[in-house]
């Protein structure tokens, strides 16, 4: 507009002319306010330009958004997840030990306080430090406690032996009446075991009679086989001179290690000393084992 102003003024004409004059450097005023206007209308063009290139990328923007997932599968995903785990909770629960449930518990309770030191850390600014004290014991804590639950799943997952045996040539039964003497015993892991006994009674020939006014037929020996609440008892009566074997068997499925115990027992109304020979415990161990009634069996047609 300026330039426009500053142009030389014409060679005077009539005085009609020097009227149109004005009107022609107001001609030339008005061209540069309509260049500067055109420039304005291509200013506002490029800003429409940039304004709706600005626009489209929000919208391109909102496209890619889009793709993700929503806080909703999260959610989905958490809750199959905990629900998995409540279900076999009760399945993992009966496997575990009791000291590994303990561990367990242990490291749930120490996560807890360690998250809910965490919330009152940023809560609660004046006592921030002594809530990072508790969420850091309390870690500290469930680590430690994750370790040796972990170190007993390990120790778990080793197997043991599949067999095994426990035997002594000969013992000794020293017994009152009725009074029960311990033969053996067989330490076993946890697992199912399919056990059995068996030994040999030998009673020597019968004394003459001044020596032995207990003129018998022989002596009855009970044995029992126990495997915690499983167990296995025999009977048998054995004559001077003869020798008799006995065996037993039981089923049983030990949540932790145990023992496997055999008890003799003589039934009479005296004191008396009987060799047992060749005793043997054996546990075969097995996947599982099932203890059912026979009477429960269904009828044969047969």
């Amino acid at each position: 507009m300026t330039e426009g102003n500053a142009l030389p003024p014409g060679p005077p004409g009539p005085p009609g002319a020097s009227g149109a004059s004005g009107p022609s450097g107001t001609s030339s005023t008005s061209g540069t306010a309509d260049t500067s206007g055109a420039s304005g209308a291509t200013g506002a063009s490029g800003a429409e330009e940039r304004t709706t290139g600005g626009g489209r990328a929000p919208d391109s923007g909102s496209g890619g958004a889009g793709t993700q997932p929503g806080p909703g599968a999260g959610a989905g995903l958490a809750a199959a997840l905990l629900g998995a785990l409540v279900t076999s909770v009760p399945q993992l629960m009966e496997q575990l030990s009791p000291w590994s449930r303990a561990f367990l518990a242990l490291v749930s309770a120490t996560l807890g306080l360690t998250v809910f030191g965490v919330v009152q850390a940023r809560r609660d600014a004046r006592r921030r430090r002594l809530w990072i004290t508790v969420s850091t014991a309390g870690g500290v804590v469930s680590v430690c406690a994750a370790l040796a639950l972990a170190a007993t799943a390990l120790l778990s997952t080793v197997e043991a032996a599949p067999v095994a045996i426990g035997f002594d040539d000969e013992f000794t039964l020293r017994s009152q009446a009725d009074e029960d003497i311990r033969v053996g015993a067989l330490s076993l892991d946890a697992g199912s075991y399919l056990l059995s006994a068996k030994l040999s009674v030998d009673e020597p020939p019968k004394k003459p009679p001044k020596e032995a006014p207990e003129a018998d037929g022989g002596v009855r020996i009970t044995c029992r086989l126990d495997a915690e609440r499983d167990w296995d008892i025999v009977s048998v009566t054995v004559r001077p001179g003869d020798s008799t074997p006995v065996a037993l068997s039981v089923a049983h499925t030990y949540r932790k290690s145990g023992w496997a115990f055999l008890h003799c027992r003589v039934t009479s109304e005296q004191p008396r000393t009987t060799a047992l020979k060749q005793v043997k415990i054996i546990a075969l161990r097995v996947d599982s084992t099932r203890i059912t009634q026979l009477s429960d069996a269904p009828a044969s047609n047969i």
